[in-house]
């Protein structure tokens, strides 16, 4: 219990944070009834065996730094927002990804989430507005939620059956490579959204050295089944 909880992430080191997995009370590895900042730039490894990675009763807040977390549940999880403003955060959610209660905020830095294996659970979840003003984001999972507003296009490929776990995922812009995703459970969607992406790029999919096909993305939701 505090008004706020800081933690800052010292240049150079690297943090490592786990915990039993039989935590009654607490269901986070890293858990506060208050709102969570993070910031600095070393690196934090969360591994959650009992149910979250990092959950608050109030705010996630991410400054900066590199997060790697890996849990049995949500990798984030926040009852009211989760703010992303830099930074670099990779999640293998058993679960959700990246679950707020409230908004979800990204402004900046580079996230990939990945989210778990039921059918209800996403790799990002909003129950509120979600926006995305700026940074990467990189979600794969059975679900995600569909941003608010959005400062470049957002584009989701949506598969009729489950794609395997461990796939190596090649995603290609304008035919130059922009990313490698290889998520640790099955799934059902793609989302992409990067600044680096304008109206009028051309996203490649590739997986397992299957091409997908090559979309042109318009300043909006692109929706491709």
């Amino acid at each position: 219990d505090a008004k706020k909880i800081v933690i800052e992430l010292v240049d150079g080191t690297a943090s490592n944070i786990t915990d039993g997995g039989k935590d009654k009370e607490n269901d986070g590895a890293l858990f506060s009834n208050d709102t969570i900042t993070i910031k600095g730039n070393g690196t934090l490894n969360i591994t959650s065996h009992n149910a979250h990675g990092i959950s608050s009763d109030d705010d996630v807040i991410i400054e900066s730094g590199t997060l790697n977390i890996s849990s049995r549940k949500t990798g984030i999880m926040a009852n009211d927002d989760i703010t992303i403003n830099g930074g670099s955060v990779n999640v293998n959610g058993g679960t959700n990804g990246l679950k707020s209660k409230g908004t979800m905020n990204i402004s900046g830095g580079t996230v990939i989430a990945y989210g778990g294996t039921k059918e209800e659970k996403s790799a990002i979840y909003s129950e509120s507005e979600f926006n995305f003003t700026g940074g990467k984001l990189y979600a794969v999972g059975n679900a995600v939620t569909a941003p608010t507003s959005m400062s470049s296009p957002c584009f989701v490929g949506a598969f009729s059956t489950s794609m395997r776990a461990n796939s190596t995922i090649n995603l290609k812009k304008d035919g130059s490579n922009l990313i490698t995703l290889t998520p640790n459970n099955n799934y059902k969607c793609i989302m992409v959204m990067s600044s680096e992406i304008g109206a009028g790029s051309s996203l490649g999919i590739n997986i397992d050295g299957k091409d997908y096909g090559t979309h042109k993305l318009n300043n909006d939701l692109n929706g491709i089944n």
